[in-house]
């Protein structure tokens, strides 16, 4: 079973390290959890202070997401009460509505997971704290930084971390942790992910590149029981560290002369990912289900536990329930007044861009759970990227996710990273190699194979403890 690092368990797939953030509204922090069944790693007290520089990136933050839904505030009022169905319609039209909710996407009832930055606390031993709770040995799930490679030895070679579109290096974004319990060589599990110094072609083939690395829980690098936060790391032997050092890792602790300084690569801002289940504000799950029973599908009976299936996003407020005045009511019904049916909607939604119909999904489903996230983690069956577009979507083919070339399995969708991130990389959006995209979507071996028994099956170029997995990157919104 693949398993969510704070007790959570999602039906054999892989899971992150479920960890509120601090001041979360849903609650106090879950523990950590593990490496493995039964063992803990302690975490330190959470603590809501930050720094002044952490505090002003978290407003800018905000400021950010408030105007960017400000902005398709219309688009989503419209698409809400588009949403409400009209069952006789469906009947008889006998065709599939082109704009579906965002939970098929989703497959239904499936268990969805968010992810936050967490800022750097303010206090200086806390912050040594929460900055040494980022290092390889405590498995990580972060942004920025330097990798913490899961395997410490056999890294990814030089191509391997090449930009196959401007083929230049590439530098490192972020990394989860997220091990398997029913696969014996998975108990530890990491999944890198490595952008292009080119932030606006992202969407290039090859300029975004993922890598999966995994070892069992009898591994030559980690002891059975977990680190302790601020411990000694389990150095390596003399062999282990020649075979390091002939990889020529990029981020290596290197000497401080001028020369290391100038060959440093460029990281983003080192913070923590903190995970938490995807729930919904309690008045919109309300609506929905009140929403749902009146339209004959749903139970009415509010019960936040039913199925994503059974709880379409409506998030429609009594200000939005209130008629239309002339400036929102769309062109084509400006002469119908204020009384527009269901129906006539569901019409109007045919004759809409349809790239505008699921960005107003998009914006609606993060809305509604948190703006803030960063990632969308569901490694189950029938799951996929939640996409802020129709027509510029990357498409899902055998093609562009082809089968694991290790076992052959299929890849599966694990994980989207959303344009939310940016705003914690630290990174001047006017500049041309600025980060920036619509969404990337990350698919890895749906069995999590194993890897190669030794460094040569992978061949020269290539490490035989990274298997490279497959990115489908959205272009930028303005672009």
């Amino acid at each position: 079973m693949r398993r969510l690092r704070g007790g959570r368990s999602t039906r054999a797939r892989p899971s992150l390290t479920l960890k509120r953030r601090a001041g979360s509204s849903q609650g106090s922090r879950l523990p950590r959890t593990s490496v493995g069944p039964g063992a803990l790693l302690p975490v330190p007290p959470p603590s809501i202070a930050m720094s002044a520089e952490d505090a002003a990136a978290g407003d800018a933050s905000a400021a950010a997401a408030a105007q960017h839904f400000e902005d398709v505030e219309h688009a989503s009022k419209a698409t809400e009460e588009l949403e409400v169905g009209d069952d006789e319609e469906d009947e008889d039209s006998g065709e599939e509505n082109a704009y579906s909710s965002d939970d098929e996407s989703e497959g239904g009832d499936l268990e969805w997971n968010i992810g936050f930055v967490e800022p750097l606390p303010s206090d200086p031993a806390e912050r040594r704290d929460a900055i040494a709770s980022m290092r390889r040995q405590h498995f990580p799930c972060k942004v920025g930084g330097k990798p913490a490679w899961l395997d410490p030895v056999d890294v990814p070679t030089a191509k391997q971390l090449k930009c196959l579109y401007t083929r230049e290096p590439l530098d490192f974004l972020m990394q989860i942790y997220a091990p398997v319990d029913d696969e014996p060589t998975a108990f530890h599990r990491s999944v890198f992910l490595f952008v292009s110094p080119h932030g606006g072609d992202l969407h290039r083939p090859g300029a975004v590149r993922a890598f999966r690395s995994q070892l069992p829980r009898d591994n030559a690098f980690y002891p059975d029981e977990p680190a302790r936060v601020g411990g000694p790391l389990q150095e390596l032997s003399d062999a282990q560290q020649a075979r390091y050092d002939a990889r020529h890792d990029r981020w290596a602790d290197r000497p401080t002369d001028v020369g290391a300084l100038v060959r440093a690569p460029k990281t983003f801002p080192e913070r923590e990912l903190v995970v938490e289940p995807e729930t919904f504000d309690d008045d919109d799950a309300a609506e929905s289900a009140s929403d749902e029973d009146g339209n004959g599908n749903g139970s009415g009976d509010g019960d936040g536990d039913a199925p994503l299936a059974a709880r379409v996003p409506r998030a429609v407020s009594d200000e939005t329930r209130k008629p239309r005045d002339a400036k929102t009511v769309p062109a084509e019904l400006l002469g119908k007044g204020s009384d527009v049916s269901a129906r006539e909607l569901r019409e109007l939604e045919k004759m809409q861009d349809k790239d505008q119909v699921q960005l107003s999904r998009f914006h609606l489903r993060l809305r509604r759970s948190d703006p803030t996230q960063v990632i969308r983690y569901c490694f189950e069956a029938g799951a996929d990227a939640l996409w802020p577009s129709v027509t510029r979507a990357p498409p899902r083919d055998e093609k562009t996710v082809p089968p694991c070339p290790r076992c052959f399995a299929p890849r599966a969708f694990e994980f989207q990273v959303l344009p939310q991130i940016i705003n914690h990389l630290d990174v001047d959006s006017e500049l041309a190699s600025a980060v920036d995209f619509g969404t990337m979507a990350v698919y890895t071996c749906s069995k999590s194979c194993a890897p190669p028994q030794t460094e040569s099956a992978a061949g020269e170029d290539a490490s035989a403890a990274y298997a490279e997995e497959i990115v489908l990157v959205h272009p930028p919104l303005n672009a």
